[in-house]
């Protein structure tokens, strides 16, 4: 239940690309987050893409801490966007990506991605109104 398995994990380079190219994304500091839905999916998934880029994080160390915080604090909240995925038949692909300079405490980092994960479910609902309003 609280794992973070390799099949959670986007490792796919198109799905990178399609992510990067066509996603939706928005700021939430100290975090920058790209996302894309699919809708009407028959086995829905949740993707995750963690980043901490050498552009803000000069050591490897630092990197390394950063996306330790973010997979941690996403794995112990994760369990709301995935019952809310599987409810909607939708897939759901995320980047997260650290844009500070310095590593935020964890209390920070939680409370972040726990509202990220809450914005990503409120857009994806309306664009899951928006979609079947516009099919009526």
């Amino acid at each position: 239940m609280y794992k973070f398995h390799k099949k959670e994990k986007l490792c796919n380079r198109d799905e990178i690309k399609n992510l990067f190219v066509k996603g939706q994304s928005f700021l939430i500091y100290p975090f920058s987050v790209r996302y894309t839905t699919k809708l009407n999916i028959n086995s829905p998934k949740v993707h995750v893409l963690l980043l901490s880029p050498k552009r803000y994080q000069k050591l490897a160390v630092n990197r390394n801490r950063a996306k330790r915080l973010i997979r941690e604090s996403y794995r112990l909240n994760k369990e709301s966007i995935i019952q809310f995925s599987k409810t909607q038949a939708c897939d759901i692909t995320i980047a997260i990506s650290l844009v500070s300079n310095k590593i935020p405490l964890y209390i920070i980092v939680e409370q972040t991605i726990i509202n990220i994960i809450d914005r990503i479910i409120q857009n994806t609902q309306n664009q899951i109104e928006n979609h079947t309003q516009n099919n009526k």
